[in-house]
This record gives structure tokens, C-alpha cells and sequence, in this order.
């Protein structure tokens, strides 16, 4: 299993990949620290067109992560 902050994100995730759009924006914003981090890597200001295919990019992922697979190992 992972840490303690990954075990607790198992449920927001599946109910985020259920549909429910609360959980997904509670995930996002969580990460968005670090979304925020690469969105700046070049610059002091965040690249917009950055930050959006990084949002959609972490969305997707969201919508794709295999639960099961990575709870049984």
C-alpha cells in the first residue's frame, strides 16, 4: 500500500470515477499545489495553456486510475 495520504485518497477517487464532481474537484485541488509548481517551471508566472492541459491531464488520469490494481499490491 502507499501512505497515509494515498490510502485516504482510494475513496475519493472512486467516488470521483462514479461521476461525482465534488470528490474530483477535492482531488484536484489537493494536487493543484503541484499543478501550480509545473505550470511555473519556466517562468515566475503560471502558463495558462499549461495549466489546463495539466488539469485535463490529471482529470483524465483520475478517470483511469486502475483502483483495484493498485490496492492488491
Amino acid at each position: 500500500g502507499g501512505d497515509i495520504m494515498t490510502v485516504n485518497l482510494v475513496p475519493l477517487l472512486q467516488k470521483a470515477q462514479n461521476g461525482d464532481e465534488e470528490p474530483l474537484l477535492e482531488l484536484f485541488f489537493s494536487f493543484e499545489p503541484s499543478i501550480i509548481n509545473h505550470s511555473r517551471r519556466y517562468s515566475k508566472q503560471v502558463n495558462k495553456d499549461c495549466y489546463q492541459e495539466l488539469a485535463a491531464q490529471f482529470i483524465v488520469a483520475v478517470q483511469s486510475f486502475d483502483i483495484d490494481k493498485y490496492l492488491k499490491e
